[in-house]
């Protein structure tokens, strides 16, 4: 499955893409994060399903002080019997 998510918030210049990339590394999710011109943050994750729940719900958390997660946009893609179109090995902040 291919999970696109926008995070709004306290997002950057926080260490948010810091820790979004730690938690894909821990749960074995490839993909990117990068931050937007809007001062949102840009996850795109593929995995399993139940892996992309488990890092879901941690995209909600704020971790330290000074950074806040209001509101993420998301949609998704399931590409089983498929191929995704972008097969990620690894995560990377862009």
């Amino acid at each position: 499955m291919k999970a696109t998510y926008v995070v709004h918030g306290f997002v950057q210049g926080v260490g948010y893409r810091a820790y979004v990339k730690g938690l894909a590394e821990k749960l074995g999710i490839g993909g990117i994060v990068m931050n937007q011109e809007d001062g949102s943050v840009l996850i795109i994750a593929q995995a399993p399903g139940a892996d992309i729940e488990k890092f879901e719900k941690a995209l909600k958390i704020s971790p330290k002080r000074g950074m806040e997660v209001m509101h993420i946009e998301k949609q998704y893609e399931n590409d089983e019997g498929n191929r995704a179109e972008i097969d990620f090995d690894s995560f990377q902040i862009i």
